[in-house]
């Protein structure tokens, strides 16, 4: 997108906010234009605002896909800024972390990916590109330019404003085979907001900032497994739920999940570990979601199998941004390391170097810790519950040489007695 372009699109975006239009409703109305010149904003947008937008629209060339991409990509980049001004934008996960988690759970061809807590779409976007990328490995799949022909794509938005700017920012990828319903998935009435439980072979997710309801909102079948108001742990049930036998999910929640100590947070941490297969926790930097948050995440690798044997823990201490709230590209970044041992510990297809995590130490970034040390520990799921750190070591001299080295002293003491002594006695 060219510099003029990125200054007119940022115009009509504070146009907008001027205008009070909520930062959903202008990513609606704008994307709405750009994928049909034909269709009028309904309200709350103005005819002078939809001029604006057509305006943009006959002055940029945006007939180009590539270039409406990076339009609502832009777009959906205000969006966080607006949630973090408190103009009511979803919290959204940064694009590296997205990928991140889709290279962790490596989709196929085969899988049916259902991302629960769908936002703008970019959790299902990533997963599309992830096999578009990878089409040549798909070769005996009959599937379409994009790769993605043979995977159900499925999300469940919040509200119908959120479902659509979902599926425009899909259609922009150019991703098709998808569903996004509309409802609670954690309510009595779900019928609307999934494809049937039990029925997906990859689950992701951001569950960190879903905040706290009322219990008896939330489903029976739920609460009949903890009963909580953390919805965080609601969509960890939830999400085992969502996932066939042998089903894997990559799932991000508040550090608070890891290590509460109600009975509900153990509850869960206990299921997931003794019922279940939980495979890494990957402790994410603090910053990763700033400016909108600096709440301490986690990613969850688990699956609907036999009960956990060791847990991998890894510690991204850089993700290739800066910390802070500008998030400036750094050179430093984990996530490659992340990956490749990630990959040589599954033994998968694609991880350059064996790598042997076993004998690593827990003084290092990453390590394994077996299931029985986590249940002494309560099933927490922290990296600094397990890591060990050394302190300085110090060097002990010998007691002899320390003697020696007082008997010096004292003889530099007796010969300086004597000199003054000396001294004094001339004078008098």
């Amino acid at each position: 997108m060219t510099p003029e372009l990125t200054i007119q699109l940022d115009t009509l975006w504070t146009a907008f906010m001027r205008a009070g239009v909520s930062p959903l409703d202008t990513v609606e109305q704008i994307t709405l234009v750009l994928v049909d010149r034909s269709h009028r904003p309904s309200a709350p947008a103005t005819p002078e605002l939809h001029a604006m937008v057509v305006d943009l629209l006959d002055s940029a060339p945006l007939q180009n896909s590539t270039v409406q991409t990076e339009v609502y990509d832009r777009l959906v980049g205000k969006l966080a800024t607006s949630a973090q001004s408190g103009q009511n934008g979803p919290a959204l996960t940064p694009s590296h972390i997205m990928r991140l988690m889709v290279d962790l759970v490596a989709p196929t061809p085969d899988d049916t990916i259902i991302d629960p807590t769908v936002g703008t779409g970019g959790m299902l976007v990533a997963a599309a590109e992830y096999l578009r990328d990878r089409r040549l490995e798909f070769s005996n799949h009959a599937g379409s330019s994009d790769g993605s022909n043979g995977t159900v794509l499925a999300g469940v938005a919040s509200h119908a404003l959120l479902n659509r700017i979902a599926t425009t920012n899909l259609r922009l990828h150019g991703v098709r085979n998808v569903a996004v319903s509309t409802g609670d998935p954690l309510g009595e009435e779900r019928g609307k907001s999934t494809t049937g439980f039990g029925t997906f072979s990859v689950v992701l997710a951001n569950s960190a900032f879903t905040g706290s309801r009322d219990s008896v909102a939330a489903a029976k079948d739920l609460l009949t497994v903890v009963k909580t108001k953390k919805t965080e742990l609601l969509f960890l049930v939830h999400s085992l739920r969502l996932l066939r036998d042998g089903g894997r999910a990559a799932v991000i929640l508040p550090d608070s999940a890891l290590f509460g100590t109600s009975k509900a947070h153990t509850d869960v941490r206990r299921l997931l570990v003794e019922d279940h297969k939980l495979d890494a926790v990957v402790r994410l930097p603090p910053g990763v979601f700033r400016p909108n948050s600096a709440l301490s995440t986690s990613i969850l690798l688990f699956r609907k199998a036999e009960a956990t044997e060791d847990v991998w823990f890894y510690d991204v201490r850089a993700d290739g941004f800066s910390l802070d709230d500008n998030r400036a590209r750094i050179e430093n970044d984990d996530l490659p390391d992340l990956v490749a041992r990630w990959l040589s510990l599954r033994n998968t297809a694609g991880a350059e170097s064996a790598v042997n995590e076993p004998a690593r130490p827990r003084t290092s970034q990453s390590f394994l810790v077996p299931r029985s040390e986590i249940a002494k520990q309560g099933y927490d799921l922290t990296f600094n519950r397990y890591r060990i750190v050394l302190g300085e070591r110090l060097v002990h001299r010998s007691a002899n040489d320390i003697l020696v080295d007082i008997a010096r002293l004292e003889l530099r003491i007796q010969q300086g007695s004597s000199a003054l002594a000396r001294a004094l006695a001339e004078t008098l």
